[in-house]
C-alpha cells in the first residue's frame, strides 16, 4: 500500500497552555481508503483533524501531501489543497437558508459584484441529489434556525462534498443522525471511496467503524497507540487499546431490576401542528422510558413540549395525577423537570462560564440573599456535584468550554439533580461521547432510576435505547407507532421495523 499513501502526518505535537494535546503524533492515510482515528475524549483525534484542516497550526513535525511537503496555514488553504472536512460541532448561521449556508464566505458572483442567486440554488440542488435521502427534502430556501440536529449535520456533509477535495475529514458525521441517514451518508462514502477520496473518520461509535472503515489507528492522551486493519481485529481488542482495560458498556439486566413505582407524568392527546399527532403514554417513578425514531418522528418534539420549550396545540400533562400547563422551561424547572438537550453546546451549557455558574443557574434564585449570591454555598454545591459525577477538572471555576464532551455531559447533567428534578429528559445522552465516558453516563442513568427519578431517554443508538430502557416508544411521522415491554429479548430489528413502517 506504500505507493498508494496520500497522505503522511509524521511526528506531529500540539501543546496548549498546561497540556500537551499530541505528543509526536504520525498517521498515514491510503488513497481510497476509510481510515478511522478512535481513542476516548481528549486523545487527540480532533486537535489531529484541525492541524490537518487548517484550525491549528502544529508546533512540530510534517505533513507530506501527495509526495509533497505542505505547512497548512488556514482553511481556505486547506481547501486549496484537497483537505475538506465536516466539523463535530455545527457552524451555522441559523437564519439564512439552506443555499446560503451552503455557500458561506465564497457566494458565486455576477459580474463580479452581485451574489448570482440562481446558480447558489441551483449548485445546492446539485448537492442535495448527490447526497440523496432525507438531504433532498430539506428545501433550500428553508432556515436553518427551523431544522433539527440531524438536517444541520446534512448541511455539513453537502458543504464538505461542494469543494470536491481529495481528502474528507469526517468528525462525528453521524452524532445526530437517524438510522435511515446514516445508512444514507455509508452509501455515499462508499460511492466517494470508488472515486478515490480518502476518508478520515472519527468516531465514537464503533459498530459504524466496523462497517464502514479500512483501517483504525488509535490515540491514547495525545499518543499513537498503534493501527489496526479492520479485519484483523474486534470491538473488545479496540476497546483495550483506547482505555487501557476491558470495558462493559452494555450490562446484562437481571431480575434484580427494580420494579417502577407510581405513575408520576401522563401524556394524553399531546399534539402540536403536524408534528406531533396525538401522543399518549406514562412515565412511573424509578422508570426508564426509550424514545426511539428517525430524525423528525416526534421523539424530541414530544419532550420539548413536556418541557415548554415548545407549545403544544392540544393534549394535557397531568404530574403526580395534577393537570398542568407548562407554557416555559422556567415552569418545568418549578415542577422538578429536567432537560439534557443533545445540543449541550448550544442549549446545554455557557461554555465560557465556570463550572460553579453552570451547575447552579437552575436553581441560582435558591442561593441569593436578596440580591447578592451565596457564593459558599454556590461552591459547596458545584463541588458536590463535582465529586458525586466524578467530573474531571482542575477546579469548580473551570471553564466548560475546556472539558471532555463527556466531562460536559456530567456539568449538564449535575445542573438538573442540583435543581432537585424528578423526572429528567435525555437527549441522545451520549453524543460525541467515549467508550468510556458513556459506561460512566449509562451506570449514572441507572443509578438515577434506582435513586427513584423518572428518566425520558431519547436515542438514536439501538444498543443504548436496548441495554437502558424498561419500556421503549417507537415513534414514527408524530405518533406512537409501538409500545415495546420485556426489552431484555428484543432484537434492533425489531424495533427499527416499527420506526420505518406502518
Amino acid at each position: 500500500m506504500q505507493e498508494d499513501i496520500i497522505l503522511k502526518m509524521e511526528n506531529i505535537c500540539k501543546s496548549f497552555p498546561g497540556v500537551k494535546a499530541l505528543d509526536n503524533v504520525s498517521f498515514q492515510l491510503g488513497r481510497g481508503e476509510v481510515h478511522a482515528i478512535c481513542g476516548e475524549n481528549g486523545a487527540g483525534k480532533s486537535t489531529l483533524l484541525k492541524i490537518l484542516t487548517g484550525v491549528y497550526k502544529k508546533d512540530s513535525g510534517d505533513i507530506i501531501l501527495n509526495g509533497n511537503s505542505v505547512n497548512i496555514k488556514s482553511i481556505q488553504h486547506a481547501k486549496q489543497v484537497g483537505i475538506g472536512s465536516i466539523p463535530q460541532e455545527i457552524q451555522m448561521a441559523p437564519r439564512l437558508s439552506v443555499a446560503e449556508n451552503m455557500f458561506m464566505a465564497s457566494y458565486p458572483k455576477k459580474w463580479c459584484v452581485f451574489v448570482d442567486w440562481e446558480k447558489m440554488k441551483k449548485d445546492t440542488l446539485l448537492q442535495q441529489k448527490k447526497l440523496g435521502g432525507v438531504a433532498e427534502t430539506l428545501g433550500i430556501t428553508n432556515h436553518v434556525e427551523t431544522m433539527s440536529m440531524g438536517h444541520k449535520q446534512l448541511i455539513e456533509i453537502m458543504k464538505a462534498l461542494s469543494t470536491d477535495a481529495d481528502i474528507i475529514a469526517f468528525d462525528e458525521p453521524t452524532s445526530s443522525l437517524s438510522e435511515e441517514e446514516v445508512e444514507q451518508l455509508f452509501k455515499l462514502i462508499e460511492d466517494l471511496k470508488s472515486k478515490g477520496k480518502s476518508i478520515i473518520y472519527v468516531s465514537h461509535k464503533l459498530k459504524e467503524i466496523f462497517t464502514i472503515c479500512n483501517r483504525i489507528t488509535v490515540l491514547k492522551d495525545g499518543r499513537f497507540v498503534g493501527t489496526k486493519d479492520i479485519k484483523q481485529t474486534n470491538i473488545s481488542e479496540l476497546i483495550g487499546m483506547m482505555v487501557g482495560r476491558n470495558l462493559d458498556l452494555f450490562e446484562k439486566k437481571t431480575g434484580s431490576e427494580s420494579i417502577p413505582g407510581e405513575v408520576v407524568l401522563e401524556v394524553k392527546g399531546l399534539a402540536r401542528d403536524n408534528v406531533v399527532k396525538g401522543v399518549d403514554f406514562e412515565l412511573r417513578k424509578g422508570e426508564i422510558i426509550g424514545l426511539f425514531g428517525i430524525v423528525g418522528s416526534g421523539r424530541t418534539e414530544t419532550a420539548r413540549m413536556i418541557f415548554g420549550i415548545d407549545r403544544k396545540t392540544s393534549g394535557d400533562i397531568y404530574l403526580n395525577g395534577k393537570k398542568i400547563d407548562i407554557t416555559s422551561p422556567k415552569m418545568a424547572v418549578q415542577q422538578k423537570i429536567g432537560f439534557v438537550t443533545e445540543d449541550r453546546h448550544g442549549e446545554g451549557l455557557a461554555l465560557r462560564a465556570p463550572l460553579r455558574w453552570n451547575i447552579s443557574l437552575p436553581f441560582i434564585a435558591k442561593l441569593r440573599n436578596l440580591i447578592f449570591i451565596k457564593h459558599e454555598e454556590d461552591k459547596k454545591c458545584a463541588v458536590d456535584y463535582i465529586e458525586k459525577l466524578k467530573i474531571k477538572t482542575r477546579s469548580d471555576l473551570t471553564n466548560a468550554e475546556n472539558l471532555s464532551g463527556g466531562n460536559q455531559q456530567k456539568v449538564v447533567i449535575s445542573k438538573w439533580l442540583g435543581a432537585q428534578s424528578q423526572i429528567l429528559i435525555f437527549d441522545e445522552p451520549t453524543r460525541g461521547i467515549d467508550v468510556g465516558s458513556k459506561s460512566e453516563i449509562y451506570r449514572l442513568i441507572k443509578s438515577l432510576a434506582d435513586e427513584g427519578k423518572s428518566i425520558i431517554m431519547i436515542s438514536s443508538e439501538l444498543p443504548e435505547i436496548l441495554a437502558l430502557s424498561d419500556r421503549i416508544l417507537v415513534f414514527r411521522e408524530g405518533c406512537i407507532n409501538a409500545e415495546l415491554k420485556n426489552t431484555e429479548s428484543l432484537k434492533e430489528e425489531d424495533i427499527l421495523k416499527y420506526a420505518i413502517m406502518q
